[in-house]
């Protein structure tokens, strides 16, 4: 499915090397801002960084455990050169929910790092609600599946399912770039001085 998916025209398959950290979007375009935010994030922090960015008037999900490294050369490369990273989504929230525009999830299955995030979003961002509690975490939100590339790496990593507020260009946003890349940047740290 994923092969499917890099080979139709307009798909962008992007990939930089930077260090054993890193920071994706495999929803990019799909995912409004997902693509950006892990970019600029990666950039300010020094991380590797990979995304699948789709045209505009494309709208082709492809769940994350379906993104297998065996058939993009540029994921293999991305997971090979990384020990940790926070893998950026869109997240809707639940419909009709008061909290819909200011609710984001941290799953995926490195804990530590996921409660790092939470406590630096919700420092810069406190307006949001940052739930790291899986047990919270709607199951197919988790982020936990072996497959998914967050997973794939030796530390694992985050799931950051982000409201659509928070992906628009403003003060928001902002913040959480600076804050995602700070958490990067620690851990980046922690990676070499482990190495």
């Amino acid at each position: 499915m994923l092969d499917e998916l890099l080979a139709t025209a307009g798909v962008e398959e992007r990939f930089v090397p930077r260090s054993r950290v890193g920071v994706c979007a495999l929803h990019g375009g799909l995912e409004q801002g997902t693509a950006e935010i892990a970019e600029a994030a990666a950039s300010a922090a020094g991380a590797s960084f990979y995304a699948v960015v789709q045209p505009d008037d494309m709208h082709w999900h492809v769940p994350s455990h379906r993104y297998d490294p065996a058939l993009s050369r540029g994921l293999r490369a991305f997971l090979a050169c990384i020990d940790v990273v926070i893998s950026v989504h869109g997240f809707g929230g639940v419909r009709d929910a008061d909290d819909r525009w200011t609710t984001a999830l941290l799953g995926g299955t490195n804990r530590e790092l996921a409660a790092e995030l939470g406590n630096a979003l919700t420092r810069a961002l406190p307006q949001y609600r940052w739930i790291s509690d899986l047990d919270v975490i709607p199951q197919h939100l988790r982020g936990l599946h072996p497959a998914n590339p967050v997973n794939r790496v030796v530390q694992g990593g985050v799931q950051l399912e982000l409201p659509p507020r928070v992906r628009r260009a403003g003060p928001d946003y902002a913040a959480l770039v600076t804050a995602l890349a700070a958490v990067a940047r620690d851990a980046r740290r922690r990676c070499t001085d482990a190495g």
